[in-house]
């Protein structure tokens, strides 16, 4: 009978082993599915930020003077409707065509059509922005996207730009995530001056990224993120963001012009490059 007691104390002891095993293997495999998500969120929804971003940069450069002269993007074809500078609002749609490779390496296809109330650096102005199969460097770009100017040039230009019903789809044709975000860019830089190429916008703000897996992320401006117009992409400040328990940022860098950003979540760093 003792002998029997002490038989089933250690069987009972190795199954009880074998369930905290299982359970920890089971924690485990849950947490790096987690971190797993949220990289893949996190990463995605970066990409697309830098997308919108430059749907910005087309069209406050095309629409500064809602003139084709002296344009920056000489590839794209820029047509006016009504056809003058100073009617409003006006439809102003921007064809790359089939595509083509733009002064600072972009390439991009298909149509930005933008219809402005006004010139695009006057207070109270907007401009309502769809996509007609455009593409930037084999990235689909999809939705809905505003500017909206809050203030005029005399003490710098603000700006409050809006994605909704965003979706990106990637070279690959099936990898996708949606997008959805609102910023605020305030210059900093380039005040007072006549070009464009010398601004520079602090941004605050923040976006949601969701894929096609039924996910999604919540993304928070922590330290303002800086663009200079002289760069492709945003060159320093933070995000954060927390999936479940696993919390993680973006950081852009020390104010570097380059194509790169570092993500960390939990433990896991790694870099991003983004798509321009």
């Amino acid at each position: 009978m003792k002998q029997q007691l002490n038989a089933m104390k250690t069987y009972g002891s190795i199954a009880l082993v074998a369930l905290i095993a299982l359970s920890a293997c089971r924690k485990d495999n849950k947490d790096n599915s987690d971190t797993d998500t949220t990289v893949s969120l996190a990463s995605g929804g970066s990409v697309s930020q830098s997308l919108y971003d430059d749907a910005f940069d087309v069209i406050t450069t095309e629409g500064e003077n809602n003139s084709v002269n002296g344009r920056v993007e000489t590839c794209a074809t820029v047509t006016l409707s009504p056809a003058d500078t100073t009617t409003f609002p006006k439809t102003m749609t921007i064809d790359f065509g089939t595509g083509c490779v733009s002064s600072n390496g972009i390439t991009r296809k298909g149509k930005i059509i933008a219809t402005l109330s006004g010139k695009i650096r006057k207070s109270g102005s907007t401009a309502s922005v769809t996509f007609s199969n455009y593409y930037v460097n084999n990235y689909h770009v999809e939705g809905t996207y505003s500017i909206t100017t809050n203030s005029g040039s005399g003490n710098g230009i603000n700006y409050t730009t809006a994605v909704s019903g965003g979706k990106i789809t990637w070279p690959d044709g099936s990898t996708w995530f949606n997008y959805s975000g609102t910023h605020t860019l305030a210059q900093t830089g380039g005040i007072g001056t006549a070009t464009i190429s010398d601004d520079v916008f602090s941004w605050t703000g923040g976006f949601t990224s969701s894929s096609s897996a039924g996910k999604s992320l919540t993304v928070s401006i922590t330290s303002p993120l800086v663009k200079s117009m002289s760069c492709k992409n945003i060159v320093s400040g933070v995000q954060t963001f927390t999936y479940n328990v696993i919390s993680g940022s973006i950081n852009y860098g020390d104010g570097t012009c380059d194509n790169q950003a570092t993500l960390t979540v939990g433990s896991r760093t790694q870099q991003i490059t983004l798509p321009r």
